[in-house]
């Protein structure tokens, strides 16, 4: 234990990149863009999709005007809640959207969720640190070209007949609540992980987008060893929603010469948060397949 302790953090990410790249290589992999390809286990995955070209245009500039704002100000947050962890990701909250609006802002709570406490004396406070640091890296945009929110549209028309009718509404560029970018900076894995719907993993829906580089999207389903893999090329988007969202946890393996990845998040939808015409869902379609019973949030 003390050896890997005094090991340097980028030394054992990479050995966890190349062994989570070594058990994934047996896992089947689901064709891009193929909707009956898709297990009922995974029911709500939007299957990687090309973006038109144009429109992917709309995309990269609005990841690169997130950036340049919160560059400006020195304010990304780490990609884990780690002061340590050099990978990036900042919030924008566009116009026109349910996430521009004050009140939905204030509903957020974005910091790293399922801390063990009982290892922990200073979660209240560290979860305050958290806090602070993702909340400057929230950047609330004006005066947008049309072209962003033109792609943006189109990504969910792109995804409409995946998503399942239940949330469907949701997945319209009104109900958007942020656009996120992740940066790699030179780590290959982002690990598996589980979207936290009241922490920073919020959205009913979420639609990545493939920026810079391409990468493997990992999905496992909870609690039991079946997993599958799916490309992720640059300009290709994929969804999580239902089951996919839901019951499923995933991460990223970008290819070798792509340390460098970014991609973008659409988020779409809030739990637990009443959205006028939108469906009011339950957190706990998400919580119940993650949460041990003493654990409240």
């Amino acid at each position: 234990i003390d050896t890997l302790l005094e090991t340097p953090t980028d030394v054992v990410e990479a050995a966890a990149a190349e062994a989570t790249r070594s058990k994934s290589e047996s896992w089947k992999e689901i064709p891009l863009s193929n909707k009956n390809e898709v297990p009922e286990w995974l029911k709500g995955l939007g299957t990687s999709k090309k973006i038109a070209d144009s429109h992917f245009q709309g995309l990269k500039l609005l990841h690169q005007t997130i950036k340049a704002n919160v560059d400006g100000n020195n304010s990304w947050a780490s990609w884990s809640g780690s002061n340590e962890d050099p990978r990036k990701r900042a919030f924008g909250f566009l116009p026109d959207t349910l996430g521009f609006q004050e009140t939905t802002r204030e509903f957020l709570d974005i910091s790293t969720p399922w801390k063990d406490k009982k290892d922990s004396k200073n979660v209240g406070i560290e979860d305050a640190e958290e806090r602070s640091r993702n909340n400057r890296a929230m950047v609330v945009l004006e005066n947008l070209p049309d072209s962003i929110k033109e792609a943006i549209q189109h990504v969910c028309e792109l995804f409409s007949d995946f998503v399942p009718e239940e949330f469907r509404s949701v997945l319209t560029y009104s109900s958007l609540i942020a656009a996120q970018p992740n940066l790699h900076c030179g780590r290959t894995l982002l690990p598996v992980h589980v979207d936290h719907p009241l922490k920073d993993g919020f959205g009913v829906v979420i639609v990545t987008v493939g920026i810079v580089g391409s990468g493997t999207i990992l999905l496992i389903k909870s609690a039991e060893d079946t997993a599958v893999k799916m490309q992720a090329p640059e300009g290709y988007a994929y969804m999580l929603s239902d089951k996919a969202r839901d019951s499923c946890s995933h991460g990223v393996l970008a290819h070798d010469d792509d340390d460098q990845r970014e991609s973008l998040n659409l988020r779409f939808g809030l739990h637990d948060f009443a959205m006028q015409g939108l469906p009011l869902i339950s957190s706990q379609k998400v919580l119940k397949y993650w949460e041990t019973p003493e654990e409240k949030y």
